[in-house]
């Protein structure tokens, strides 16, 4: 069916089916940890796997750091949602729940199909806005190469990836809404929105898919006790940005180099990663620097794992972990050295 074939009962069919899907996500972070103080907060979660009681969301729902979560569904019944993955630096995350605490509620699973999305593509953004129990936001995608949203300064922000952008116009609560097709396939997820126009940002799903399938070889269903699935992730602790190839030219990129390159990928390529930053103490320290274009890789990175934080020390009310790459990548320190996320009455200034 070609885009301008799609009706408005298209449309309508596409969002009964996958609004039982969609759940609105409460969250009380307990602790304060790396970049996110204790709070509380309200989000939006689908359902990706029924059998396992896999729910994808944001990163920053989901938390680095303790949390707390339930999920209510359409029918109004609330379940306990517990985390069991957040990606060290992309913006997405999984809760896990019971399915057969659902006892009143007919609903399927929504498909994932990052394939899916091209500039033009009509969507609709099926989420929690604003803190009401539903919300759905039209919208157009408008660019597949969009740079990483910037947050906070000196907080948590996405970096190394593409994001969409399309012309939609979503509130708070709208973080981790599925971003679907008229066929009820979600193409992204909602990450933010531009609070001064009519402009939201979406993750790509690529490497929502990779994660989602090695959670599915861990358990083929819901058990109550969660053994841990390993996710390979690897990094040159080196921050890259994507340039067009005029500007790798003015960076001293050879011509016969281009050609190589260009040859070696799709049509609709237009440029190369470039070095933004690099990370002391990194991989990538005293071999990258800023301004240099990114031809090949060895294959050789290390465990971004091993360097993302998964425990704190507790004292009179401080809270003490290692430094985070997202909080070395900041500040320009070596990540793993001693970072107070929360001075309690130990570190407190004495006035």
């Amino acid at each position: 069916m070609e885009f301008n074939a799609v009706t408005a009962e298209d449309w309508s069919k596409s969002v009964r089916k996958v609004f039982p899907a969609v759940v609105v996500l409460r969250t009380t972070a307990t602790r304060t940890f790396d970049s996110y103080s204790a709070s509380v907060g309200s989000a939006t979660g689908f359902v990706v796997d029924k059998r396992r009681g896999f729910i994808l969301t944001n990163r920053h729902v989901v938390r680095p750091g303790p949390v707390v979560a339930d999920a209510r569904f359409s029918s109004g019944e609330e379940v306990p949602v517990h985390p069991i993955y957040r990606d060290p630096v992309h913006d997405f995350g999984f809760f896990r729940y019971d399915p057969s605490a659902i006892k009143f509620l007919n609903y399927e699973e929504i498909p994932l199909a990052p394939e899916a999305a091209c500039v033009g593509l009509e969507i609709r953004v099926v989420g929690n806005d604003s803190g009401d129990k539903v919300s759905i936001s039209p919208g157009t995608i408008v660019r597949l190469d969009r740079g990483a949203p910037q947050y906070k300064k000196d907080g948590y922000n996405d970096f190394n990836t593409f994001y969409i952008q399309a012309t939609s116009v979503t509130k708070v609560g709208s973080s981790g809404s599925p971003v679907i097709d008229w066929q009820g396939r979600a193409v992204a997820l909602h990450a933010a929105g531009n609070a001064l126009s009519t402009t939201a940002y979406f993750l790509p799903l690529e490497r929502v898919v990779r994660a989602l399938r090695f959670l599915q070889k861990g358990r083929k269903t819901y058990v109550n006790k969660w053994k841990p699935v390993s996710i390979p992730r690897g990094t040159l602790q080196v921050i890259f940005l994507h340039k067009w190839f005029f500007e790798t030219r003015q960076l001293g990129l050879r011509s016969e180099t281009e050609q190589i390159v260009r040859h070696a990928s799709p049509a609709s390529e237009t440029g190369m990663l470039v070095v933004e930053s690099v990370v002391p103490g990194g991989p990538g320290d005293k071999h990258l620097e800023p301004g240099d274009v990114l031809v090949r890789v060895n294959g050789q990175v290390q465990d971004l794992h091993s360097i993302t934080p998964n425990y704190f020390l507790e004292v009179s009310g401080a809270v003490i972990h290692p430094l985070s790459y997202q909080q070395a990548r900041n500040f320009r320190f070596n990540c793993g050295l001693v970072y107070v996320a929360e001075p309690g009455y130990v570190y407190l200034e004495k006035h």
